[in-house]
């Protein structure tokens, strides 16, 4: 496992047990390069807070983040 894919993985871990919470998820879809592809489910999908991308800027700040 690649440097970004592990930090992905450890954002990912962290976020899913607080957004369990508001029974929403978030997985990984596909890593491109730097550019991450992601899947929200849940009422995590049309948030507005974005903790999804506050969390991969404080870990992982130079990836694009995509959703699906």
């Amino acid at each position: 496992m690649n440097d970004i894919t592990q930090a992905v993985n450890e954002v990912l871990h962290n976020l899913n047990w607080l957004l369990e919470s508001h029974e929403s998820s978030v997985e990984l879809v596909e890593i491109q390069g730097k550019k991450v592809i992601l899947k929200c489910e849940g009422t995590c999908a049309s948030c507005e807070t974005d903790c999804v991308g506050v969390a991969f800027k404080e870990k992982i700040p130079d990836v694009e983040l995509v959703f699906q």
